[in-house]
């Protein structure tokens, strides 16, 4: 979900023709259709959609991307005759990279939008300046919301804001940053602008967002806990010699609430359409959220009809910037067809074997299934390709717990994954704008907090799941 122009300030994006423009807007509209209608021959459209796509725009797919896809392709098609179900298989995987990549379109205009505010951007600066001792745990609060609700974008600013803190000692960069990369694991657990969760909603159609909500936010508090202490117990007493100079906290809450409201308004706007509409809420995401890019950047500068035409040419500059994210889509979709064949190819009996290790022991099996994604990502394997995988083969059933556990456990190895391994693209994007080197960043700032958010969120969703009597 990498997006390099939100790094920056300006979002300068060269024309493009109104056919691009027309294929990347019916990715999310062939993608509303087959979520809400479903039609005969509706994934295939949606694929042929995605096909033409990344014929369109091809040279932008990095080489590393089309390597790797060229092989899943190569596995697919050897383990493909063997399936059962060869066809069903392949429409699921179809369905969750362009799930993906309609996330994408949609959350990038929102994101790029809120990036012209600047607003937005003085209550980043604002953030920094708080008390040292205390500054950790409110920039994995205040990551939830930039995050959550701008998706990867509000990640980026956060860290373009944390690289520009030019007096902050090391050991203080590096806090910050490592605060925003857990706070991604932590708000990569809840909120449905990002693929994860509607990855792994889509994996077992009867789960929702509503049902799994309470039981993601309480794991979310559980690491933005564990971090915070980890970050106390490693500063000790040490006190920065600059705090006098800094924005006390009533400040901040004053500047930051207006920004905070208008996230929450939104979000509880997507909900009570999901609710209203019996959409599910990935839906709504995808048909509202241009629509709210586009009013706020008719807002920016211009008012009346011009403020609106304004919008319009904003978006669908923004809409054109998406070319820049096609190795994305290429890795999504290639990962979602391939993890699901892969993982239907698994025989039974190994995951059989796999469910009477861990039979009886909720605890162990929630270990077991977010440890195995982590494991697989520090193998240098894809974090999505590691979770379709691991959530596809290792079911409910086999595991012994409740589908909401489940995925819940799926969602934290695949938070704790990209935090840790150097291979994610929050790690790339953490080493670039701190200057870190990238295992250093990752693996080495990471790996405790990893093992110990392992730790107590498996005994957690393991107490949960034997409460529930399963």
């Amino acid at each position: 979900m990498r997006d390099s122009a939100t790094a920056s300030r300006h979002y300068v994006t060269p024309p493009a023709s109104a056919f691009e423009l027309v294929v990347t807007g019916a990715i999310p509209a062939a993608t509303l259709v087959d979520l809400l209608l479903r039609p005969q021959g509706s994934s295939g459209a949606l694929a042929g959609t995605l096909v033409v796509f990344l014929f369109l725009h091809y040279r932008h797919i990095n080489r590393g991307v089309q390597r790797t896809s060229l092989l899943l392709a190569f596995a697919l098609l050897l383990l493909l005759p063997g399936l059962d179900q060869p066809w069903q298989t392949m429409e699921q995987g179809v369905r969750i990279g362009g799930l993906v990549a309609s996330l994408l379109v949609s959350v990038n205009l929102l994101s790029r939008a809120a990036g012209r505010v600047q607003h937005v951007r003085e209550v980043l600066q604002t953030l920094y300046q708080t008390p040292s001792r205390s500054r950790y745990f409110r920039l994995s609060v205040a990551s939830q919301f930039f995050g959550g609700l701008l998706g990867l974008a509000g990640i980026a600013m956060m860290m373009e804001t944390a690289a520009s803190q030019n007096d902050a000692e090391a050991s203080e960069q590096l806090s910050s940053f490592c605060a925003i990369a857990r706070g991604y694991s932590a708000l990569s657990l809840w909120s449905p602008l990002y693929s994860n969760m509607s990855i792994v909603l889509g994996l077992y159609p009867g789960a929702s967002w509503a049902g799994m909500l309470p039981m993601a936010l309480g794991v979310t508090a559980l690491f933005i806990a564990v971090g915070t202490a980890m970050n106390r117990l490693a500063r000790g007493a040490k006190s920065s010699a600059i705090d006098a100079r800094h924005v006390p906290a009533r400040e901040l809450m004053q500047l930051g609430a207006p920004l905070g409201a208008a996230m929450l308004a939104f979000m509880a706007l997507l909900v009570v359409l999901s609710l209203w509409l019996h959409w599910p809420i990935t839906a709504v995401i995808i048909m509202i959220t241009p629509l709210g890019a586009w009013l706020i950047n008719a807002c920016i500068g211009q008012h009346g009809a011009k403020g609106l035409n304004a919008g319009i040419r904003m978006l669908c500059s923004d809409m054109a910037g998406f070319r820049n994210m096609s190795s994305e889509v290429m890795m999504f979709l290639a990962s979602g067809c391939a993890g699901t064949v892969i993982a239907g190819s698994i025989p039974d009996a190994w995951t059989s074997q796999v469910g009477a290790w861990v039979s009886g022991s909720p605890i162990l099996a929630c270990f077991a299934l977010s440890a195995l994604i982590v494991l697989l990502c520090a193998a240098a394997i894809h974090p999505m390709l590691c979770a379709v995988i691991v959530g596809s083969s290792l079911d409910p059933i086999t595991l012994g717990l409740p589908l909401p556990v489940h995925l819940t456990a799926l969602l934290v190895g695949w938070g704790l994954a990209i935090t840790i391994t150097p291979f994610s693209v929050l790690s790339l994007m953490a080493s670039r704008w701190s200057g870190v080197p990238v295992l250093t960043i990752s693996l080495r700032a990471n790996g405790w907090f990893v093992t110990l958010a392992l730790l107590v969120s498996s005994v957690l969703l393991g107490a949960l799941a034997s409460f529930t009597g399963q």
